[in-house]
């Protein structure tokens, strides 16, 4: 438990704020948005076993469980894929698994 909460405070203390807007002129500088993200990545590892049709759902399974340790380490504002920064999954098929590996910054939504 003790573990869980000192990996919560370095998240915390590790959250740095980026601010994107949609172009460079000042009306849409007033208009940026601000998100807050942190300040490294997370990288997920998940496997799916078979040998038809299992690239799609070992991505999907991989961006999942990216997701729900997202919420777990760091929040629910947070564990939203699509607001993440960088996101990618990166498969691998070996003859009778696939490894997916999703990594991103999670941003608060």
């Amino acid at each position: 438990m003790a573990l869980k909460v000192a990996v919560l405070a370095a998240a915390a203390s590790a959250a740095l704020i980026a601010s994107f807007g949609p172009g460079v002129s000042t009306a849409s500088a007033n208009q940026a948005k601000f998100v807050r993200c942190l300040a490294n990545p997370l990288t997920i590892t998940s496997v799916g076993h078979g040998l038809w049709g299992t690239d799609e759902r070992t991505t999907v399974a991989a961006i999942n469980d990216w997701q729900s340790t997202a919420s777990q380490r760091v929040g629910n504002y947070y564990a939203n894929w699509s607001n993440a920064l960088g996101g990618n999954v990166n498969c691998h098929r070996d003859l009778f698994k696939v490894v997916c590996v999703a990594s991103a910054t999670p941003c608060r939504s």
